[in-house]
């Protein structure tokens, strides 16, 4: 196992070569995000022609957190309650998600993934992780790991902390 990094951060002590680090790390970013908004919207499409990148977010937390309002829905998803009722509005209209009256109180509505839903992402995710198969052709499990650490330690320095969409929509951690 490699040493542990010290605490202090080389940036203080050379700034100029911190910050110009840091610009080409937001750079890389920038075309990792670049990438993964382009397969999302392929993703989508995949699932459903008139499916957009939104809808298939909602999907997914559905799939995973479901049953569930859409007010917890919005929720999760720091999302406008307006926006959630249009996309579960088009996931029902698609037949990629279920409403059903909660057996506690009938006025509340359970939103679930549809059988067709959870065949479709079952498939996206065989493409998406073919996909990052393909792209990490080549690397050392050292280097993926490395990779896994980095960016495991980068999330867990986000302001938002634990109380992000990302980590309230996340799958459970393996345990």
């Amino acid at each position: 196992m490699p040493p542990e990094a010290p605490e202090a951060s080389a940036i203080p002590n050379h700034p100029a070569q911190g910050d110009e680090l840091i610009s080409e790390i937001i750079a890389e970013f920038s075309q990792v995000f670049a990438f993964a908004r382009t397969r999302w919207a392929r993703y989508a499409e995949e699932v459903h022609p008139e499916l957009k990148g939104v809808g298939i977010m909602v999907l997914q937390t559905i799939l995973r957190k479901g049953p569930i309002t859409a007010t917890q829905l919005s929720q999760l998803l720091g999302m406008d309650k307006a926006v959630v009722s249009r996309q579960v509005t088009k996931l029902r209209e698609f037949g990629l998600i279920e409403a059903e009256a909660a057996a506690e109180d009938r006025r509340v509505v359970l939103l679930t993934a549809s059988l067709a839903a959870q065949t479709a992402i079952e498939e996206l995710h065989a493409h998406t992780s073919h996909d990052y198969q393909e792209r990490f052709q080549g690397w050392r499990l050292e280097e993926l790991a490395s990779l896994n650490e980095a960016l495991h330690r980068f999330n867990g320095a986000a302001p938002a902390g634990a109380d992000s969409p990302a980590s309230r929509c996340a799958r459970p951690a393996a345990e």
